[in-house]
């Protein structure tokens, strides 16, 4: 395989892990953490812990796929993005990972014993950092495409130009030569 093409794949896959990754963490703070507030406390525990194995295949599984090819399309970027775009979003993203891994972690493991308002609120008021780094990110991202898009634009713009008679007559006449 192409090295280029292996590129832009790779980074193709981020474009759209970030994609998934934000909506559904968007789902997950703002639909998902919020109702828990209803749950009778004897039926929390369970419901966190069967939600919370959900959780991690749907959204924490695709972010640490999202989060490798981030740091593949850093390491061999295509030849039309440049490696500063996609620093900048692994480094939001890192502060995601700090995040969770220093408070919101935590906060779900004790949650999975017992239900709790006040961590449930401290969840809450912590998952407005998480929001910030996800959306920087995915704000870095959309940017880059922009970028990616205004260059293929030019591209396409300039490589599109109406070919002459001329020249359409020349092609058609070294194709029935050829044949």
């Amino acid at each position: 395989m192409d090295t280029n093409y292996f590129r832009t794949y790779v980074f193709l896959i981020f474009i759209l892990l970030t994609i998934f990754c934000y909506g559904a963490g968007m789902m997950d703070y703002f639909a998902v953490y919020e109702p828990w507030k209803l749950i009778d406390d004897e039926d929390f525990a369970a419901f966190h812990q069967y939600q919370g194995k959900r959780v991690i295949n749907i959204f924490v599984i695709p972010s640490a796929m999202m989060t490798l090819f981030n740091i593949l399309s850093l390491l061999l970027p295509p030849a039309y993005v440049k490696r500063k775009w996609l620093a900048w979003s692994l480094i939001a993203y890192s502060f995601d990972w700090i995040f969770s891994f220093t408070m919101q972690i935590p906060i779900q493991l004790e949650l999975e014993k017992r239900k709790d308002m006040h961590l449930l609120a401290e969840l809450l008021d912590t998952n407005w950092y998480r929001f910030a780094a996800d959306t920087l990110q995915f704000l870095i991202v959309c940017a880059l495409l922009l970028k990616l898009f205004n260059t293929l634009g030019h591209r396409v713009h300039v490589s599109h130009e109406p070919a002459s008679p001329i020249k359409f007559q020349k092609s058609v006449s070294k194709k029935r030569q050829l044949s």
